[in-house]
């Protein structure tokens, strides 16, 4: 009895540890996109783009040196592996895009969607049954972005259209995840990403470049390692807890995002805007429930 007890002890500890871990990495990634926010009103989203990713590389690179070196890193799948990497970097420019023209908090609560949108197109691409439970979900989820977005009352723009189009590629990439998430090495998975995102942007910035001032280069160096060490916390997070627990801090950031906008931009905090981002975050918290059920039953029962 005592070894049980001191076993879930250890277990809760270690859930602990990761919803810390978890939480602070998703701090991380508000703080960087402030940071982009303010950037953008000088710089192109592409000189953003591939400057920080560059400086992202950094704590990267400690990470797998940290975790055993590149030696055990093999790519099993280069052709998904690198689709992975042009989706970060095509929907990274649109998300920077939409951080320039919308409220942080606007901007998170679009791209707070990709659950929706992933239950959506689970069902032709990777041909799964959807039940009626999620389906509900779906579209409680729809009406929380249009009590957000308002369209006929409020003037819509390439703002939205952009942060969604950041949504659905999000969307596509965590399909791709799904089907390789088990056989590719975590390190495999995040290069990649910063790779896409050099890739992508890289023209862009060559066209649009202009040389930062000494105090806007150490913004760019900012939000660059806090990506970098947000990446290592969230990898570091699955490792210590369940991904069904890690998953939802995530919505953490429009916590940021709010008060990041208000003390920053001086944004008031819309109450639409948020009941409508309420909406949506019970909608993709609720999907993945189902998720975790489904799995759980699967693959005697089908459906959820």
């Amino acid at each position: 009895m005592t070894a049980v007890m001191d076993l879930r002890q250890g277990e809760a500890e270690r859930s602990l540890l990761g919803l810390a871990a978890a939480l602070t990495g998703n701090f991380m990634f508000a703080s960087s996109d402030a940071i982009v926010k303010v950037l953008s009103s000088h710089y192109s989203v592409f000189q953003i783009i591939v400057t920080q990713a560059s400086f992202a590389l950094i704590p990267i690179i400690a990470m797998i040196l940290y975790e055993g070196g590149f030696a055990g890193m093999r790519v099993k799948n280069p052709k998904l592996i690198l689709l992975r990497g042009l989706l970060a970097g095509t929907g990274t420019i649109f998300g920077f895009f939409s951080f320039s023209q919308l409220p942080l908090a606007e901007t998170y609560s679009i791209f707070f969607c990709t659950p929706i949108l992933v239950t959506i197109l689970s069902v032709p691409i990777l041909g799964e049954k959807v039940g009626i439970h999620r389906w509900a979900a779906v579209l409680v989820g729809l009406v929380g972005i249009i009590v957000m977005v308002r369209p006929g009352f409020v003037a819509l723009h390439l703002g939205h259209a952009a942060a969604m189009v950041s949504a659905i590629t999000g969307a596509f990439t965590v399909l791709l995840m799904r089907r390789i998430a088990r056989e590719e090495h975590p390190a495999v998975m995040v290069i990649a990403v910063v790779t896409g995102l050099i890739t992508v942007s890289l023209p862009g910035m060559i066209l649009t470049f202009h040389m930062p001032t000494l105090h806007d280069l150490t913004l760019f160096a900012t939000g660059g390692m806090l990506i970098g060490v947000g990446q290592f916390l969230i990898v570091r997070s699955l490792k210590l807890a369940p991904a069904a627990v890690v998953a939802p801090m995530q919505y953490s950031m429009m916590i940021w995002a709010l008060s990041y906008g208000y003390l920053l931009f001086g944004t008031s905090i819309d109450p639409l805007v948020v009941t409508g981002a309420a909406i949506v975050v019970a909608s993709g918290l609720y999907i993945m429930q189902r998720e975790r059920l489904r799995s759980r039953r699967a693959p005697r029962f089908s459906g959820g």
